[in-house]
């Protein structure tokens, strides 16, 4: 199935990028051995990741009517679906990344909990979508800060798997909404935003120069904001006190500036480290990863452009199945003594496979499956909407050039 326009072209690019932006920050690691970061880190840590959620919700809007939204029962009953076979995934990837040592946050599992709850939120437009991505960013790092010491941590190392869903669910519920690297409430800041750019003629090319200039814009004040505060009003020796005490060395300020906190005190609201949940980090991702899309829907517009990226698109067309497989690939422990050849590897098999795959087969393998899942779930609640007394109206019918866009999407 050959990628024809422009949208659909460059969202694929844009999650094909984010991928590999993955790919190299669990291959090379946060940081080197004298602790200073890796460029792997300092280019995708964090944003990779953030831009492989909004596009996600980018294609949720997709998939339930773009411009139009569709948020009736066979929608909710496809997207739930979804949620549940993506999660299922991530549950039995676990078992692989904890056997393999892995040092890798599956992602999965937050997936699922995000499309659960953007179940209430399909009906929604783009400005309001919009407002509550940003509302999110804001509010939603003070509100996981505060929730860590209320909601239970998971009891299990690693991972979640399909047993912690039995043994520890609880925790496992915990760590997925404020615990872990993806913690979903914030994240929810992602999709939302995801959301609401599908909700958005991305034909129009104003309306990617508008979302270019606005994510640039919120990228580099929050950017900016973080430096004040940091090198100007003293926060970076208040982060070190009280985030970082035991921090020594000449990479100091690296080790400061770009790992992690802990969260134990209100200071690491002023990180900007990737994946550090702070008000900084959500705002100047959301808008870096809003950035990118938009610039590469401003590129793909030129055909030359839109077919020398077809095989980064091709791989953004199956992300399911090419990160299942990284993590597999990881997880066997092959080359890693070797980080550049195993990246290597990576990005030219997952190239390779993912460029012939869609000319012989179109939909990737998993997404194959994902797809197939909501598909049958749809049909179900349609067969019980016609055993029901008439009440409310049914759903619109898919329009053809929202159908294309489903089925291209995967998501």
């Amino acid at each position: 199935m050959p990628l024809t326009t422009p949208r659909i072209a460059g969202v694929d690019v844009v999650r094909g990028l984010a991928l590999l932006g993955m790919f190299s920050v669990h291959v090379f690691g946060a940081f080197e051995p004298d602790n200073s970061p890796t460029v792997a880190w300092q280019l995708a840590g964090g944003r990779s990741s953030a831009t492989f959620a909004l596009v996600a919700g980018v294609g949720l809007a997709f998939t339930t009517g773009g411009r139009t939204p569709r948020a009736g029962r066979g929608s909710f009953a496809a997207v739930t679906a979804r949620a549940l076979s993506v999660g299922l995934i991530g549950l039995l990837l676990g078992y692989a990344a904890n056997a393999g040592g892995l040092e890798v946050d599956v992602i999965l599992a937050c997936y699922a909990l995000l499309f659960l709850l953007a179940l209430p939120l399909l009906a929604l437009r783009a400005r309001t979508l919009a407002c509550i991505a940003l509302t999110l960013g804001v509010v939603a790092p003070f509100l996981v800060h505060l929730l860590r010491g209320a909601l239970p941590e998971p009891a299990f190392d690693g991972d979640p798997t399909l047993q912690d869903v039995v043994t520890d669910p609880a925790g496992l519920l915990g760590g997925l909404l404020v615990h872990g690297a993806y913690p979903v409430l914030a994240w929810m800041a992602y999709l939302c935003a995801g959301l609401a750019i599908g909700r958005l003629d991305l034909f129009d090319r104003r309306a990617a120069i508008r979302l270019l200039g606005g994510g640039l814009a919120l990228a580099a004040t929050a950017w900016l904001a973080c430096s004040l505060w940091l090198f100007r009003w003293g926060g970076l020796e208040r982060l070190r006190r009280n985030e970082f005490p035991d921090a020594t060395g000449p990479h100091t300020r690296d080790e400061v500036l770009w790992d992690t906190p802990d969260g134990e005190t209100w200071w690491s609201m002023i990180s900007r480290a990737p994946h550090s949940t702070s008000p900084f980090d959500l705002l100047h991702t959301l808008g870096a990863a809003t950035a990118l899309l938009a610039a590469v829907l401003l590129l793909t517009r030129v055909t030359v452009v839109r077919r020398a990226l077809l095989p980064l698109a091709a791989a953004g067309s199956m992300p399911l199945t090419l990160y299942t497989a990284h993590v597999l690939f990881l997880a066997t422990g092959a080359l890693n003594g070797s980080p550049g050849i195993q990246y290597a590897v990576l990005v030219a098999g997952s190239l390779l496979f993912a460029a012939g795959w869609r000319l012989s087969r179109g939909r990737g393998p998993l997404e194959t499956v994902v797809a197939g899942a909501a598909r049958r779930a749809r049909e179900w609640e349609r067969g019980r909407g016609r055993g029901r007394a008439q009440g409310s109206p049914p759903e619109p019918p898919v329009h053809r050039s929202e159908r294309t866009e489903s089925q291209d999407q995967h998501r």
